[in-house]
């Protein structure tokens, strides 16, 4: 079974709105690097970022950290 990470989660939100690194990046003000360091698991958003990267997706902050979708009776807001 493959491990859920929020790298490949985001990726995979990010792909899934049709949007690239580099257009990610200018939303959140930062670097495509930085997204591309996310999305490898080599490194993690800041915490401050985490709430405006969910709302971006449309996801929970606590998707976004556990690299999966909840079902909706579950969910609680950032």
């Amino acid at each position: 079974m493959e491990k859920k990470t929020m790298g490949s989660f985001l990726a995979a939100l990010r792909r899934a709105n049709g949007m690239t690194q580099k257009e990610l990046a200018e939303r959140l003000n930062v670097s495509d690097k930085s997204v591309s360091r996310w999305e490898r698991d080599d490194g993690a958003p800041d915490l401050a970022l985490i709430p405006v990267i969910a709302e971006v997706f449309g996801v929970t902050c606590d998707e976004l950290l556990r690299g999966e979708r909840t079902p909706p009776q579950e969910r609680t807001p950032c």
